[in-house]
């Protein structure tokens, strides 16, 4: 394995540096014989190992004896528009956008402006951590790890040392430098203020030299190229939630700047949520090219010569919700759109059901008590059960007991479209902290009630996650903690974050009845 590792060494080098080599030779090399390459690049990184570093943990000796400077290192992670116009040296037009997008918003407050500087000049820019020389690249190299919900674009960069640029995390940020020869990865503090593990930084590195040694030939013609086309990426977000207020909400922002004329290629990979077409219009005249799987991804940008961007951004505009909301209009289903329209519902609650993880273990009873209640208050009130399909047997159980009494609406496991035109038709909610309630509070603007494990009940917190989502929503108001029993022996084999309680019904209807219109017959 030894000899491996030493090839894999020699193949590493010539791969970052771009150097001479036959790098062709040595890939099939690591490829004959009976050890997975994916072996030998972690026995490479046992015998010298990635060390990542916040910019705030490393000393200035360690990078003085690296030649390194840290005011050029922290340049790259600058997320501002005169830094964006100084790096291009003034071509970049900064007053357009500071007109358009005049201030940070989102969890965390971000612009990205790196995204709306690459689709004007069609290369992305950084300042080399040696000389603080201003270098362009277009040579970007997307990895995908979707089991970690990690994506990062690697953008390569030939200074006096060479050297990535990483932009990774929900939110796609400038998130760290990569120097190859030194083993070592620089990170911006806002990547570990949002949580982001060390080793998914280290995974993705892996990663990367996995896709070069698979397709070797590829990237080595993609790195000889001397101009690249730029193309957009989008369908990675698995979660919906994050797939709504970073993904769509990043490409919303292309289309209100204008820049989507600038698109000619956009590269869908399966995870998408929306069809790209039904959100946008304007990408109409662009090719879209699809992927299945975290190799294909990779091979496509490399086999067509794309210099990729991943546009997300972290806050939802009103305008950004208003236009989901018109696409499901569209797009829901008419026999959905039918039982809508015969609602008479007054008031009618959304209710989310959970049972994979993060579940309220008496929901079903707790539901039929809490309508029945309802019932004696606002003697026309339905509720619309929301979920995935595992829940299709407690939403029947709670159809089949109300049934004479309470007129419930059964929307579990119906489309997205249709989940969303129910949210714009619902009064109040009651929902479990996930990607669900996104629908709810950042697309529909509803008020409502959340509840959650002990973890989850930070985001929705004053100055927490939900905070920064959206600047004109109506705040979720929480369960609290001394309300909610988590009940770890129910659910030992989930993380913490995900772990099941129990809940009295009377701490959501307590809550939600001051949120409704007063009942009928009462000043």
């Amino acid at each position: 394995m030894a000899g491996k590792c030493t090839i894999f060494e020699t193949f590493k080098q010539i791969m970052d540096s771009s150097q001479e080599g036959d790098a062709r030779a040595l890939a099939d090399e690591l490829h004959s014989g009976n050890r997975d390459i994916v072996q030998v690049i972690q026995e490479y990184f046992a015998k010298s190992p990635i060390v990542v570093k916040s910019i705030d943990e490393v000393q200035e000796q360690e990078l003085q004896s690296l030649g390194l400077c840290r005011e050029y290192i922290a340049a790259n992670f600058i997320d501002d528009w005169a830094q964006e116009q100084y790096m291009s040296r003034s071509s970049f037009q900064a007053e357009r956008y500071q007109y358009m997008l005049p201030k940070k918003q989102g969890s965390p407050p971000l612009y990205n402006t790196y995204v709306y500087a690459a689709l004007e000049h069609g290369v992305f820019r950084a300042l080399c951590p040696l000389t603080g020389q201003i270098l362009e690249t277009s040579a970007s190299f997307p990895i995908f790890i979707e089991e970690k919900w990690a994506h990062i674009v690697f953008y390569h960069f030939k200074g006096r040392e060479s050297f990535y640029i990483g932009t990774a995390g929900y939110p796609s940020l400038r998130s760290f430098i990569y120097l190859p020869r030194f083993n070592l990865v620089i990170v911006s503090p806002l990547h570990f203020a949002l949580g982001y593990a060390r080793d998914h930084v280290y995974f993705a590195i892996a990663e990367l030299y996995r896709k070069f040694v698979l397709f070797t030939e590829l990237t080595i013609d993609y790195l000889s190229k001397q101009s690249r086309h730029l193309a957009l990426l989008y369908g990675l977000q698995t979660n919906l939630g994050h797939f709504l207020t970073n993904e769509y909400s990043g490409f919303h922002r292309i289309v209100t700047t204008g820049l989507y004329r600038r698109v000619k290629t956009i590269l869908i990979y399966k995870n998408k949520k929306i069809p790209l077409e039904q959100l946008f219009g304007e990408f109409a005249a662009a090719d879209f090219l699809s992927c299945d799987s975290q190799d294909q991804l990779f091979e496509t940008c490399m086999y067509h010569g794309l210099f990729v961007i991943y546009p997300c951004a972290s806050h939802l505009s009103a305008e950004a919700a208003f236009r989901v909301q018109l696409t499901a209009g569209k797009y829901a289903t008419e026999s959905q759109k039918r039982i809508i329209a015969g609602c008479t519902a007054d008031p009618l609650i959304f209710i989310n059901l959970r049972k994979h993880n993060k579940s309220w273990q008496e929901q079903v009873d707790g539901i039929i008590h809490l309508a029945q209640a309802l019932k004696q208050l606002y003697p026309e009130v339905g509720i619309l059960l929301d979920g995935l399909s595992d829940c299709r047997e407690d939403a029947e159980l709670i159809k089949s007991t109300l049934q004479d009494e309470v007129a419930v609406y059964n929307g579990v496991d119906i489309s997205l479209m249709d989940s969303i035109y129910w949210a714009g038709r619902a009064d109040a909610y009651l929902c479990v902290i996930g990607s669900g309630l996104v629908l709810l509070t950042c697309i529909a603007n509803k008020p409502g009630i959340v509840h959650s494990e002990y973890i989850h009940m930070g985001q929705v917190l004053p100055g927490g996650y939900w905070s920064g989502l959206r600047n004109d929503i109506f705040p979720p108001v929480l369960v609290p903690k001394n309300e909610i029993a988590v009940l770890p022996e129910v659910s030992q084999h989930l993380p913490a974050m995900y772990k099941n309680y129990s809940m009295d019904w009377r701490s959501l209807y307590y809550r939600l009845i001051k949120l409704l219109y007063p009942p009928p017959g009462r000043n």
